[in-house]
């Protein structure tokens, strides 16, 4: 058998490297909340696109995710803001009846549809997925699925705004 032959361009990328451990930031992460776009709907008259953002709420909007991915799901269901004491994270598990959004078809039903609080009457929506259905779905509880942009409190409609 022939003697294997080293690449020294390959040895010196290794070299490299840094010598941390990945399996640390894994755990680091584990039961904080994640974000993803793979439902996003810009498209309805009664949200908005990125592109309709000034560069001030996109700029709030990346800060609010930064920090609410410091922490679990548990924690923001727990945190509350305002003189009234309104939770950060609402989970309101089905569609609202009372809403100027129509559900996407893209999104699966088994979900439970929630919303963060952000600035005055914006507000980020998708859902998580309950633990249950995590393995027919191939969805992860631990992520929030932004479905809409909400900046003028329009997907859940309360009467007094």
């Amino acid at each position: 058998m022939a003697p294997k032959k080293t690449n020294p361009r390959k040895e010196r990328f290794l070299s490299n490297l840094p010598s941390q451990e990945f399996v640390s930031e894994i755990s680091d992460v584990k039961g904080k909340l994640s974000f993803s776009l793979k439902y996003f709907d810009g498209s309805q008259k009664a949200g908005q696109d990125f592109k309709d953002w000034n560069d001030k709420q996109k700029q709030e909007l990346l800060e609010k995710l930064r920090d609410y991915s410091r922490e679990s799901k548990l924690f923001w269901l727990n945190q509350r803001v305002g003189g009234g004491g309104l939770k950060v994270l609402e989970i309101y598990g089905t569609f609202p009846k009372n809403s100027d959004f129509e559900y996407p078809k893209h999104v699966p039903e088994k979900v439970r549809w929630a919303r963060f609080r952000m600035e005055s009457a914006m507000r980020l929506v998708g859902f998580f997925v309950p633990e249950d259905v995590v393995e027919e779905l191939k969805l992860s509880s631990d992520i929030f699925y932004i479905v809409f942009l909400d900046k003028d409190h329009r997907f859940y409609k309360m009467e007094n705004l």
